[in-house]
C-alpha cells in the first residue's frame, strides 16, 4: 500500500479556519494584550523556515519522594477522582504528579472543529495508575542525564527540544538505570513515555472539550504561535484542571505508541500496534496555532526526527507489554 505523507499542517484543510482568525497577541503566557491579526499560515513564526513535521495523510495497515508505592490495579470511572499527588526526582528536581486509575472517552466527537479522520473516538479505561510530570523536561534535566544540550533555544528551565523519539527513549533507559543503580527505584518501574492514551486522559483532565480550557484556545494559557515565537520556561503557562502545565503548545511531546488506526470499541489499557513506520507527537507547540494542540490531535513523524518543537514529558509506571 502507497504511504502518503502530507506537511504537518494541512493548508487546504485549515486556511479558511485561519484565514480570519481574531487572535489574542503575547509574550507567552503573560498579561494580555488584545490585538487582531489576521493567521495566514498555521505554520508562519518569526524564526524562518524549519523542515515540515511528516504526518501520515492515512493509516496504512502497519506489518513524597523516591519511596515510591507501586500503583494500584483498583479501576475508577470517575475521572474527576484523579487527584494528584507528587513525588521529585530530587537529582533533577523533577516533580512528578500521580494520575490515578480511570474512564474517559478517547478521541474526538464528529461534531468537533477541525476534528481529523484519525481521531476515532471510543472508551479507554486505564486500570493502572501513573506518574506523569508535572513539566515538560527541561534543557537542565536533560543535560544532567545526557551530558549535552541539543535544543535551538537556550534556556535551563525551557523544554528540551530537537530531540527525536530515538533520543528521548534513551534518556528514560539511562535515568531508570542510574536510579536503579542508586536504589531509588522501586522494583517493575521504568522511567519511560507515556502511552498515547495515558497522554490524553491527563492532557483532558476530566474535561470532553477540544482543549482542557474549553473548545477555544488562545495564547493566554498556553504558548502556541500568536505568542513569543520560540520556547518558553515550562511551567509560565497556567497548568490544566489536574495542574499539569504546557499539555498545550510549547513543544510536541512524544509518546511511547506507534501510530495506528483506533479501535472502534471499548479498549482497557491501550499501547497502540506491535509495530510500525511512525510513532506518535501529541500536545502542539510554541510555532503552531491552537489547531495542532487539541486534546485529540495526533501527529506521525518517524522515530528520528527532531526539530525545535519537539520536547517529551516524563512518565513512571510498570513496563507495558505490547
Amino acid at each position: 500500500m502507497k504511504i502518503v505523507l502530507k506537511p504537518l499542517i494541512a493548508a487546504t484543510a485549515v486556511s479558511a479556519m485561519l484565514a480570519a482568525d481574531v487572535v489574542t497577541a503575547k509574550d507567552g503566557c503573560g498579561e494580555e494584550e488584545e490585538t487582531t491579526k489576521v493567521v495566514e499560515e498555521d505554520t508562519a513564526t518569526s524564526q524562518g523556515s524549519e523542515e515540515p513535521l511528516p504526518v501520515l495523510a492515512s493509516n496504512p495497515e502497519l506489518p513524597k519522594d523516591r519511596a515510591l508505592v507501586k500503583p494500584s490495579v483498583e479501576v475508577s470511572t470517575n475521572t474527576s477522582e484523579a487527584i494528584a499527588k507528587t513525588f521529585t526526582i530530587t537529582d533533577l528536581s523533577m516533580e512528578m504528579l500521580w494520575v490515578k486509575p480511570g474512564t474517559f472517552e478517547m478521541g474526538s466527537p464528529s461534531s468537533e472543529k477541525d476534528r481529523e479522520d484519525d481521531e476515532t473516538l471510543h472508551t479507554v479505561t486505564l486500570t493502572q495508575g501513573f506518574h506523569l510530570g508535572k513539566h515538560e523536561v527541561t534543557q537542565s534535566q536533560w543535560e544532567k542525564v545526557m551530558g549535552s544540550n541539543p535544543s535551538k533555544y537556550k534556556g535551563s528551565d525551557r523544554p528540551v527540544e530537537q530531540v527525536s523519539w530515538t533520543d528521548v527513549t534513551s534518556f528514560c533507559a539511562k535515568l531508570t538505570a542510574s536510579e536503579q543503580a542508586a536504589g531509588r527505584l522501586p522494583a517493575g518501574m521504568t522511567y519511560q513515555l507515556p502511552t498515547e492514551a495515558q497522554w490524553e486522559y491527563a492532557c483532558r483532565a476530566g474535561t470532553k472539550t477540544a482543549f482542557s480550557f474549553g473548545d477555544g484556545l488562545t495564547s493566554a494559557p498556553a504558548n502556541i504561535s500568536v505568542g513569543r515565537g520560540e520556547t518558553t520556561d515550562v511551567g509560565k503557562c497556567p497548568p490544566n484542571g489536574w495542574g499539569f502545565h504546557d499539555m498545550h503548545g510549547n513543544v510536541h511531546e512524544w509518546c511511547s505508541d506507534w501510530y495506528g488506526d483506533y479501535p472502534t470499541g471499548a479498549v482497557s489499557d491501550p499501547v497502540g500496534p506491535a509495530d510500525g513506520f511512525y510513532r506518535v507527537l501529541r500536545g502542539g507547540s510554541w510555532n503552531l496555532t491552537g489547531y495542532s494542540a487539541r486534546s485529540a490531535l495526533r501527529l506521525s513523524p518517524v522515530p528520528a526526527y527532531s526539530n525545535s518543537s519537539l520536547g517529551f514529558r516524563l512518565s513512571l509506571r510498570p513496563p507495558a507489554s505490547k
